[in-house]
C-alpha cells in the first residue's frame, strides 16, 4: 500500500525524479546500490533478519525515513505480540508453520534510529512529498500536529458522532484529509 502511493504521486513522482535519483526500490526496478542519502522503508519488523537488514540500511543512510503506521509504530502487525507466536505461526501457515520464523513485531525505532516518519495506512501521498522536499532542502520536516477534526470541518463533514457513530477525530491525527468520514 505505501508503495503503491508512491507510484501514484505520478506527475510529483516525475518532478521529484528530477531532484533525486532512486538508486533502490524493490517494487519498481531490478538495480540496487549500497550507496545511499535518503532510505525510505516500510513495514515493521517481524523476523530476526530483517533486524540485520535494517541495521545495515540505516549504516548506509544519512537519513532514515519510516513511511506507513508498520515501520512508524508496528502497525496492524502488532496484533500477533497479543498471542503466542507459535500459535500464531500455526493459524497463518498451518502445516508449513516450522518453515517461517517470527519474532514479536516491532517498529523500526525499536531497531535503528528513525530521522523522520510518514505515519498513515496507508501513507498520504501529499505528507510523503513535503517530507522528502523538507529532506532534500536540509529542513525538519513538519507534518500536522492537530486533530483531523479540522480536516473533517474544513470538507464541511458532519461529525460521525452528531451521527450517532463513536467519533475517533478528536485523538487522530490530521494528514489524511480526513478520508474515512469523507
Amino acid at each position: 500500500g505505501c508503495q503503491l502511493q508512491i507510484v501514484n504521486l505520478e506527475e510529483e513522482l516525475l518532478d521529484l525524479l528530477g531532484v533525486l535519483e532512486v538508486v533502490t526500490w524493490r517494487e519498481a526496478m531490478s538495480e540496487q546500490s549500497d550507496e545511499f542519502d535518503i532510505a525510505l522503508v516500510e513495514g515493521s519488523i517481524t523476523r530476526e533478519e530483517e533486524v540485520s537488514r535494517l541495521q545495515w540500511i540505516r549504516e548506509r543512510a544519512k537519513t532514515l525515513v519510516a513511511i506507513g503506521a508498520c515501520a512508524h509504530i508496528g502497525g496492524i502487525n502488532c496484533l500477533k505480540n497479543r498471542f503466542d507466536l507459535e500459535e500464531v505461526r500455526c493459524m497463518v501457515y498451518g502445516e508449513h508453520a516450522g518453515w517461517f520464523d517470527t519474532i514479536p513485531t516491532r517498529p523500526l525505532e525499536a531497531v535503528v534510529k528513525v530521522d523522520a516518519v510518514v505515519p498513515g495506512c496507508p501513507i498520504n501521498r501529499q505528507e510523503l512529498l513535503e517530507v522528502v522536499k523538507a529532506l532534500l532542502l536540509g529542513k525538519k520536516p513538519a507534518l500536522p500536529t492537530y486533530a483531523v477534526c479540522v480536516e473533517c470541518k474544513r470538507k464541511n463533514n458532519v461529525c460521525v458522532f452528531e451521527r450517532g457513530m463513536v467519533c475517533l477525530g478528536p485523538i487522530t491525527r490530521a494528514g489524511c484529509g480526513a478520508i474515512c468520514p469523507s
